[in-house]
């Protein structure tokens, strides 16, 4: 099976959690699972920036990326974060390859070009992912490898681009026919007004979702994401808390969610 995992949030800075996920990750490829894991790195990012006193904007969850904030997020997610993913799977007996989108060209990048209020927004330095090359995955694949991707890739002009990790998550998904998408998030999955927690969200709900602000933030982005992906060969995606014992084994031996569940 091809497994793509998006690691966020609580995965990246909680130090238990992080070594838990890992854990599972490595399970799944010493049971013969192709895995590839795409991480952000979004509290450390603000962090940093501020510590530089670099401001921080968002733009309906994604990050507003100057010429500065571009560098720092190359220095945070491609350094940093990265490594440390590299680290901690090798702590659990497993090869890691820590690379990012502009490696080999694994993902080309178009600049994106937001809307607001009926106008284009210029977000700066924010990609969408243009054309995939797997070409790198499959000799990570043969050397037992497990590719830690950050989510940062290469435009025409050979200016690195800042992209929504769900975003390149996908891309990469889409590209590999994956069987299986996962996204670990602190929330745990999509939940209503009312705080409950839905286990299946059908793509033509998501919309509506969004228009009556039931999600808001980082949720917006994931969903849509969501939306297009399964219009591709994707088998099926879910949204789980990382910090559920054993969640991603849990959820890829189940048949049903673990978290929210996204269906045609």
């Amino acid at each position: 099976m091809t497994i793509v995992v998006k690691i966020g949030g609580q995965a990246q800075e909680d130090a238990s959690v992080r070594r838990n996920v890992a854990r599972q990750i490595a399970a799944l490829c010493r049971s013969g699972h192709k895995v590839v894991v795409v991480h952000g790195g979004g509290k450390l990012l603000t962090e940093t920036l501020q510590r530089l006193g670099i401001p921080t904007r968002f733009h309906e969850g994604l990050r507003v990326t100057d010429g500065a904030t571009r560098d720092v997020a190359l220095m945070v997610l491609a350094g940093i974060v990265n490594k440390q993913w590299v680290a901690e799977l090798d702590a659990q007996g497993v090869g890691a390859l820590g690379i990012c989108g502009g490696d080999a060209r694994l993902v080309q990048a178009r600049k994106l070009a937001a809307r607001a209020n009926g106008r284009t927004k210029d977000l700066g330095f924010v990609g969408r992912p243009r054309k995939v090359s797997t070409r790198l995955l499959s000799v990570a694949f043969r050397a037992g490898l497990i590719p830690v991707v950050a989510s940062l890739a290469l435009g025409p002009g050979g200016e690195y681009f800042n992209i929504n990790a769900d975003d390149f998550a996908a891309a990469l998904a889409t590209e590999l026919k994956a069987d299986r998408l996962l996204y670990l998030t602190e929330s745990g999955g999509v939940w209503d007004a009312q705080r409950r927690l839905l286990p299946v969200v059908k793509v033509g709900e998501i919309r509506g979702l969004i228009r009556k602000q039931i999600v808001r933030d980082g949720m917006i982005p994931k969903l849509r994401s969501c939306a297009r992906t399964l219009r591709q060969n994707v088998g099926e995606i879910d949204i789980l808390s990382p910090a559920a014992k054993n969640g991603l084994l849990r959820a890829i031996a189940s048949k049903g969610p673990m978290g929210t569940r996204i269906v045609k």
